[in-house]
């Protein structure tokens, strides 16, 4: 997985083209688990508003390409399941058995288990083809996921537009080197905070001594 400094190097000379590429990859197959579309989406956000271009071509790209991907690993995920549960091998009916459990919380939930699944890293990148697998048709299925595409990509570009505003307002306060000893402040801080907690979880997990 690239650096966010080499992703954002990418962004900024490729754009909404790589964007589009990342948005796909994500979620049409397994690939996905290594592709950062949505760190992607929050850096491209942050240069337009660095550069003071629209946001438009972003979020065309992120969602374009984002339901692009859905539905290409929704169909890999049926293909896959007419191909793989004929048969009485032992991968077969393992996989019928996934298909009863997929079809029963994809028809049962589907909000929960297309749109909110939509907004949850790595849940996302296996949830279309996991959606292909049960009896879930695919019209159903873009009825949930297309309003999930949406929110994500809006959540990723607020963040990126975010901390876009945020560093231009320290550049802009403290000065390029004192908003860089800012961040780096705020990053040590974080990093201790969750050291403190770490350990104290670990003692309040222990049981006690008799």
């Amino acid at each position: 997985m690239p650096t966010p400094a080499a992703l954002l190097d990418l962004v900024t000379v490729h754009g909404p083209w790589l964007l589009f590429l990342l948005a796909v990859l994500e979620t049409c197959f397994v690939t996905g688990l290594a592709v950062p579309s949505g760190v992607a989406t929050s850096l491209a956000a942050a240069v337009a508003l660095e550069r003071g271009t629209s946001f438009v071509p972003v979020a065309l790209a992120a969602i374009v390409g984002g339901a692009i991907g859905d539905s290409l690993g929704f169909w890999i995920g049926r293909v896959g399941r007419r191909h793989w549960e004929g048969g009485g091998t032992r991968a077969a009916m393992r996989v019928r058995q996934v298909r009863a459990g997929a079809s029963r919380w994809f028809g049962r939930h589907p909000f929960l288990s297309v749109t909110l699944a939509r907004l949850v890293s790595f849940v996302r990148t296996i949830m279309p083809m996991a959606a292909g697998m049960s009896d879930l048709a695919y019209r159903r299925y873009l009825v949930y996921e297309l309003p999930g595409v949406v929110v994500w990509c809006a959540l990723y570009m607020a963040a990126g537009s975010a901390a876009g505003q945020g560093w231009s307002w320290a550049r802009e306060a403290l000065g390029a080197a004192g908003a860089l000893v800012l961040v780096a402040l705020l990053t040590a801080l974080v990093w201790l905070a969750r050291r403190r907690r770490g350990p104290a979880s670990v003692r309040r997990s222990r049981p006690g001594r008799p």
